[in-house]
């Protein structure tokens, strides 16, 4: 009893953690700081990781590493690897009419939505799914349908608003536009066929295909600057020799991979792609391989492109260290000799762990109550100690940096995990980035810190603030020109204001106790901000939209608040669903199924129209000179700004999927199918 007891113990005190993929280390060191990402040095170097490699070597029961090591490591140390975030990209103009355009991080650097215009045309992409190739299959006592599915982007001449109306659609499309002059971009990713395809808009009642590229993976994210869409995709496990993308063959040094030393050892279990094409031609200009995992959080300045990769303590490696070193404090020497013979094997790590803790509780069944207490009071404190100490030196993530013109590759390293893309930001050639260190449920006490890393070009560090937020986790952060927004999870803690002029010594410039948690923050000024979050507990959890004066950083001041009904939700995370119409101090918030029109003026929050879609979520607004256009799966509603009368609605044809009705007309028998009929609205 006393043996299950102590294994039981031991697996508790080293779960929990985030196990993390197999990856092979540079040796078996313990620099914590020899960690990068690094290109392959040859093809049979290329050749041996992807063999040997494999995916991830690890399981929810700890580092197995099946694959140990292929010998693959950095045959030299590898180099250590002016835009303001901003709201809506500006907002356009056509002709003299002012027209919204995509709520972005970056200024000019333009993200993939469902809604995309020119002042003139709206395309829209709904999340419907139609049906095709139906076929019903009554060869048998249960009959059933099969189909495939596609999407439509909807082509909407939308002036003059009252008569505006769909003009022509394009089908499969994945929802993911672009507009670049007469081209429209759409990209999809599908269990079939992924692809990027530009269609000619100049006749937008004709749209036509002007070049198409099929690629492979998953699509996890694009921008588009200029005349190129640098675009990325992601394939589960490390592909095969030779790599191939889009239909070429990567060079071994295109090709990189995280190392690190064992305790470590990165995340590595996904790859990720790296492309620049040219939006006329379809043209592939370069591409670039990154191993990486599911968790790579990606960041584009107008200059860059930055992918991050997240280091953690393998647990089990921790506890092995632990009682090799410790050990002979705790248990006697016949026990330890076991333990120093298991480690001398060359066996994988779960293997090794699950000897050793065997050992440990073979030892412990011979203990009195007494002595076994002892045992597991002294073990327990000193590994918590050890493996806390451990855990904040260790945390790392890796940031790789792609030059976006001639896809130079450079990475760094800062301590802890980085909370998002909105972490991140760059500015007068200095990658700022706000990362947490610490744990606060893995030991005894909360060792949570924030610190914001300034790094240069090279990305080497150059300045850095610690300590900041302690004992919290980050919310959400934003950064407008050379000041760090920055909002902790709990309710009550402070509002952060950040000064980053000098990049070797950033400072706090002030701070202001809050109501309620904010998971966005949009400028709507040089010196006005607006907070979006939530508010009460889990009874009574309310929505909230904050108006901040930021006049004096030091002293910033809530102008006012406006609460939601706790029945009405408002989603605070698709920050594409906020649009702000800086000439009429007008935010639009996409919520459940109504879009709410806000006046922000004199310091003042006033609701201006509630616009309510029956049986389906809103998902996106839009302007066009004095018109709003509100989108949901069902209808486009649109509204005259000046007198808020709404002067027409556009039905969105939905899908008919096969009536069973007509087959099991009692509904009294089972139904089959092969595809689950969507969800909409």
């Amino acid at each position: 009893m006393k043996k299950m007891h102590i294994l039981l113990v031991l697996c508790l005190v080293v779960a929990g953690a985030v196990i993390v993929g197999g990856c092979l280390s540079a040796d078996n060191d313990k620099d914590l700081n020899n960690v990068g990402m690094t290109s392959f040095k040859s093809e049979k170097e290329l050749k041996n990781y992807l063999e040997t490699g494999s995916t991830s070597g690890r399981s929810v029961y700890g580092s197995t590493n099946y694959a140990k090591s292929s010998g693959v490591a950095p045959e030299a140390a590898p180099e250590p690897m002016a835009m303001d975030a901003m709201t809506e990209d500006g907002g356009g103009n056509s002709g003299g009419v002012d027209y919204s355009k995509t709520n972005v991080q970056i200024a000019n650097v333009d993200e993939a939505d469902i809604v995309k215009t020119d002042g003139k045309i709206i395309y829209y992409t709904p999340g419907l799914y139609y049906p095709t190739n139906v076929t019903l299959h009554d060869d048998s006592k249960y009959p059933y349908y099969t189909y495939d599915t596609y999407q439509i982007t909807l082509v909407i001449n939308a002036m003059p608003a009252e008569t505006a109306s769909i003009i022509s659609q394009i089908k499969e499309t994945g929802g993911n536009l672009y507009l670049a002059d007469d081209l429209l971009i759409t990209i999809a990713t599908g269990y079939n066929e992924s692809k990027i395809i530009a269609y000619d808009i100049s006749d937008p009642s004709n749209p036509k295909v002007m070049w198409e590229q099929s690629y492979e993976g998953y699509y996890v994210d694009s921008r588009l600057i200029e005349d190129k869409l640098y675009f990325v995709a992601s394939e589960y496990g490390f592909g095969v020799f030779p790599m191939m993308y889009m239909g070429k063959e990567l060079a071994y040094a295109d090709c990189y991979y995280p190392y690190g030393p064992e305790i470590i050892r990165p995340a590595a279990d996904i790859t990720y792609y790296v492309t620049k094409l040219d939006v006329k031609t379809g043209d592939v200009d370069d591409t670039k391989a990154f191993i990486s995992s599911y968790s790579t959080t990606i960041f584009v300045s107008g200059d860059n492109m930055y992918l991050t990769n997240y280091y953690y303590p393998d647990t089990q490696i921790m506890f092995l260290d632990f009682v090799e070193s410790n050990g002979s404090n705790y248990l006697s020497s016949d026990t330890m000799k076991y333990v120093k013979k298991v480690m001398g094997y060359d066996l994988s790590t779960r293997i090794k762990y699950m000897a050793v803790s065997e050992a440990i509780g073979n030892y412990t069944s011979d203990l009195t109550e007494d002595e076994y207490t002892n045992f597991y009071d002294s073990f327990y404190k000193d590994y918590n100690a050890y493996s806390s100490a451990l855990i904040i030196e260790a945390e790392k993530t890796t940031i790789t940096k792609i030059n976006l013109e001639t896809f130079d590759v450079v990475s760094g390293v800062v301590p802890g995990r980085i909370n998002g893309k909105f972490a991140m930001d760059e500015k007068d050639g200095y990658f700022r980035v706000i990362s947490t260190v610490g744990d606060d449920y893995r030991t005894e006490e909360s060792t949570l810190r924030s610190i914001v890393n300034i790094l240069n070009a090279e990305m080497e560090t150059v300045g850095t603030l610690d300590n900041i937020a302690t004992g919290e986790s980050i919310q959400t952060t934003r950064y407008i020109g050379n000041t760090l927004y920055l909002m902790t999870y709990t309710d009550g803690d402070p509002f952060l204001l950040i000064d980053l002029s000098n990049p070797e010594s950033p400072a706090v410039l002030g701070e202001m106790k809050l109501q309620g948690t904010y998971s966005y923050i949009y400028p709507i000024s040089d010196t006005l901000l607006v907070g979006f979050g939530y508010t009460g507990d889990w009874r009574d959890w309310r929505t909230k939209l904050s108006l901040y004066d930021v006049s004096d950083p030091a002293n910033p001041v809530e102008l006012d608040v406006f609460y939601f009904n706790a029945d009405e939700y408002v989603s605070v995370y698709d920050y594409h669903g906020f649009t702000w119409n800086a000439a009429k101090n007008l935010m639009i918030v996409s919520g459940s199924d109504t879009a709410y029109v806000f006046e922000i003026k004199d310091g003042q929050i006033k609701l201006m129209k509630e616009d309510v879609h029956k049986d389906s979520y809103v998902v996106r607004s839009a302007y066009i000179d004095n018109y709003l256009y509100v989108f949901s799966n069902k209808e486009i509603h649109i509204y005259n700004m000046t007198n808020w009368q709404r002067v027409q609605v556009i039905p969105i044809e939905q899908p008919v999927y096969p009536d069973y009705g007509t087959i099991y007309p009692t509904h009294d028998e089972p139904i089959y199918g092969t595809h689950e009929t969507p969800v909409y609205g």
